[in-house]
């Protein structure tokens, strides 16, 4: 096949499944139309400053509009989540990331973040973005995915603390966090990649407190595939804004920041109630999977967030698999979730989908692992969507 044929059985396959994967969600045609557009050829980057010896407000010409998206981007941020400042530079989570912890930290300070075996992100334990940035590391112990123990953080005396976890289903208890981050002088930043699009229904209450929060704009929240950083202190902005340039990212992506712009003027209505129905589906779906005898992790609340998580000791005991044999399987019926034991209610929550929709899903994904084909049942469930999004329906 050549590239136009792919991209199009792509497409066509996608359109007929039913995606539950914990990191996705879906464009709208109008956000998916601003990707494309010529922005997407174009560079852009502001300086306002001294550069080389002369004052450069743009390194590049014809970029009024550019300019403008990112200004309208930026000011839809700070409204939606509620932060006096916000940078949609960033290309990716990851990016944004590493912006705040270059801007924040020093070669040498230390570090605290939810270790990977408890669900945190990779990229924050030794090997990775410490090593990188000469960071002394240490995991931050969680119990039952919701509370933080203080013990540790008095006795290592982090320079920073990073919040948010790659497996997320409750908040945190923040609060006593930063009380005894300003007692030792440590930084709380949140890492809010899965969580972004549930922050306005209050899944996370004082979280405005925190000093930095970041993250991807693809995953809870439905935009495209890039980064957001969020703050409330006007220093750390501006740091965070200096040093996104020539060290950890050059030009940023103004097709990106336009469709994130569309996707903002989107779910700003049905902000709320987005975040809401979210958590509502994954109970849902939860419940329905465990009491089928697929069981879920951490009964009877299962989560608050569009994550639920697989018991895999279960998994195998009652149906013989592997977190990617179950995947596979699925697959096979027209049901996407990833390889490592997560499910995520994000896209079809988007979508329209409700409650009574997932007690449905849950029952075909049981069904499917003990060997049954439910593709037909799948392909009723695809084609009762409309083909609008949430936002599209609220516009």
């Amino acid at each position: 096949m050549n590239p136009i044929e792919i991209v199009k059985k792509h497409n066509e396959y996608r359109e007929n499944t039913l995606n539950l994967q914990a990191s996705e969600n879906y464009l709208s045609p109008q956000v998916r139309w601003a990707l494309s557009s010529d922005m997407a050829s174009r560079y852009s980057m502001v300086f306002n400053a001294i550069v080389h010896g002369s004052f450069v407000h743009n390194a590049y010409g014809g970029t009024k509009f550019q300019e403008e998206i990112v200004e309208y981007s930026e000011n839809m941020a700070k409204k939606i989540f509620g932060f006096r400042f916000a940078n949609v530079k960033p290309i990716s989570g990851h990016v944004a990331a590493m912006g705040v912890l270059v801007s924040l930290l020093r070669r040498g300070d230390k570090i605290m973040a939810i270790s990977p075996e408890d669900g945190g992100y990779d990229g924050y334990s030794t090997d990775y973005l410490p090593k990188i940035l000469g960071l002394k590391y240490k995991p931050l112990k969680i119990e039952n995915m919701r509370r933080i123990s203080p013990r540790e953080i008095i006795d290592f005396r982090p320079r920073m603390i990073v919040l948010g976890a790659s497996y997320i289903l409750f908040p945190y208890n923040i609060g006593g966090i930063l009380k005894i981050a300003r007692e030792i002088d440590a930084l709380v930043v949140y890492d809010a990649s899965h969580v972004l699009g549930l922050l306005p229904s209050g899944f996370q209450k004082n979280i405005e407190k925190c000093d930095v929060v970041f993250g991807s704009t693809h995953k809870s929240y439905p935009g495209p595939q890039g980064g957001l950083i969020l703050t409330n202190n006007e220093e750390l902005a501006e740091k965070i804004d200096r040093n996104l340039i020539w060290k950890v990212q050059d030009n940023y992506h103004t097709n990106r920041i336009a469709a994130l712009a569309l996707s903002f003027y989107e779910f700003e209505k049905v902000a709320v109630i987005y975040g809401k129905r979210v958590s509502e589906n994954s109970k849902m779906i939860a419940k329905t999977l465990n009491d089928s005898g697929l069981k879920i992790r951490y009964p009877k609340e299962f989560t608050d967030t569009h994550q639920i998580l697989i018991d895999e000791t279960a998994l195998k005991e009652n149906f013989g698999l592997s977190f990617p044999d179950m995947s596979k399987i699925l697959e096979k019926n027209g049901i996407i979730i990833d390889s490592v034991g997560r499910i995520g209610t994000s896209e079809l929550t988007w979508k329209g989908y409700k409650k009574h929709d997932m007690k449905e899903i849950g029952f075909a994904i049981v069904s499917a692992l003990e060997g049954r084909d439910v593709r037909r049942e799948v392909n009723d469930i695809v084609g009762r969507w409309d083909g609008k999004t949430m936002g599209e329906n609220n516009l």
